[in-house]
């Protein structure tokens, strides 16, 4: 990670705005600490899938598999009634992109966290 990351939190701007947002970040909001070389990928709220993918990482990270199951399942059929992006839509190519970026950071730099 870079030396020009911060640390610190930022302060709510609006703390009866949503949580994790801009104006109320939650308490382990990366964007301040990322290095200016480090890729990121942003869900945002407005995505038909971002809670269930959010949901996903948190039950992943947790270890518990059997809601992580539960969850890409729930993700695999709302993506099967309506897929949210065309196959040759730029954002999908560019949305790979990322994550090669991402597993080559991983390798050079070890994880975040």
């Amino acid at each position: 990670m870079s030396d020009e990351m911060t640390k610190e939190k930022p302060a709510a701007a609006d703390p009866t705005a949503p949580y994790g947002s801009a104006n109320n970040p939650s308490e382990h909001d990366v964007l301040n600490r990322l290095g200016k070389d480090e890729p990121y990928f942003i869900i945002r709220g407005g995505d038909p899938l971002s809670d269930a993918l959010v949901e996903l990482h948190a039950y992943i990270g947790a270890g518990q598999s059997g809601a992580a199951h539960d969850t890409l399942e729930r993700i695999l059929a709302l993506t099967g009634q309506n897929p949210p992006r065309p196959v040759g839509s730029p954002k999908y190519r560019e949305t790979f992109k990322i994550s090669v970026s991402m597993e080559r950071f991983r390798e050079t730099h070890g994880r975040s966290h």
